[in-house]
């Protein structure tokens, strides 16, 4: 069972708020703006876009990041 996925990727990527942040909370994933964020922090908005620059974000970039994001949950405690 995955912790982070492309759902929650995109749910990041897609977010209105310019310091959305992936948090893990209670053993899930949640979207929230960088001040509100309670929980281990996995990723920031600012980060992926990064990443990804100015290429189109097609699934297989999604899966791509949504593994790399997975280990990186699991190895903080998911």
């Amino acid at each position: 069972m995955t912790v982070v996925g492309r759902d929650e990727v995109r749910a990041l990527l897609e977010s209105p708020s310019p310091d959305a942040t992936l948090v893990l909370v209670g053993g899930r994933c949640e979207v929230v703006p960088e001040s509100r964020a309670e929980g281990v922090v996995i990723a920031g908005r600012r980060d992926l876009e990064s990443l990804l620059g100015d290429g189109p974000v097609d699934d297989r970039r999604l899966g791509e990041l949504a593994e790399r994001l997975d280990t990186v949950a699991r190895e903080l405690g998911a």
